[in-house]
């Protein structure tokens, strides 16, 4: 890869970084909407470490909201380039949860392509349910399917139980990569934490890979 290709993916990742974080500390008093807090994730696995962050964001007490999706994974073998997904995507609000949104997708294998998306959400105290299938629009782009589920109880203890789900599907004429990744635990004041698996399938055959370890998820 040459050197100025690096350096605009990464310039582009700074801005998308910064962008997000500009939304995320915006003043919520004047949203029509509660902001959701950002949920900061670290894994530690016997194959590799993962850094994620999600930022969603109403945008000035209208329809129209950010939602940021940053991975990272560093694997342990150093033959093997460190890994990133970034996401970024601006929607709009419909009734009963749904939206539709247009944004990019930049990683490491490919390079940066927009994308158009729908998305259903359903959320409440203990319980959090988001669906988001997309499409990048480009010659050699993926349809993509991103599904999480997330629950903890709600009582007077201080230790709560804590489980969540996330998966994710690329295709193009062939299968591209998918992942499941499990997290059951304990929730303390927004701190989560306990055992956690990442399973990861490549290409035509599935060929899988998996990384067991504990996360450590903190609310922001």
């Amino acid at each position: 890869m040459k050197l100025n290709t690096i350096e605009k993916q990464l310039a582009l990742i700074f801005f998308v970084l910064s962008l997000g974080q500009i939304n995320a500390q915006t003043d919520t008093t004047e949203t029509q909407y509660p902001q959701p807090p950002i949920p900061i994730e670290i894994v530690v696995g016997n194959k590799s470490s993962t850094y994620q962050s999600v930022i969603s964001r109403q945008l000035f007490n209208s329809k129209f909201s950010f939602y940021n999706l940053t991975y990272l994974e560093v694997d342990y073998d150093e033959t093997t380039p460190h890994y990133y997904y970034i996401q970024t995507i601006v929607s709009y609000g419909l009734p009963k949860g749904f939206s539709v949104g247009l944004g990019a997708n930049l990683q490491t294998y490919n390079a940066f392509k927009p994308l158009v998306a729908a998305s259903y959400g359903y959320f409440t105290e203990n319980i959090g349910v988001f669906i988001q299938p997309s499409y990048e629009i480009h010659k050699d782009g993926a349809f993509e399917l991103y599904a999480m589920f997330e629950w903890t109880a709600k009582n007077n203890k201080k230790l709560q139980p804590y489980f969540k789900l996330s998966a994710y599907s690329a295709w193009k004429d062939d299968h591209v990569y998918s992942y499941h990744f499990w997290r059951a635990g304990l929730n303390y004041n927004g701190l989560r934490f306990g055992p956690a698996l990442n399973a990861q399938y490549y290409g035509e055959d599935f060929s899988s890979v998996l990384n067991w370890g504990g996360f450590i998820n903190i609310l922001l």
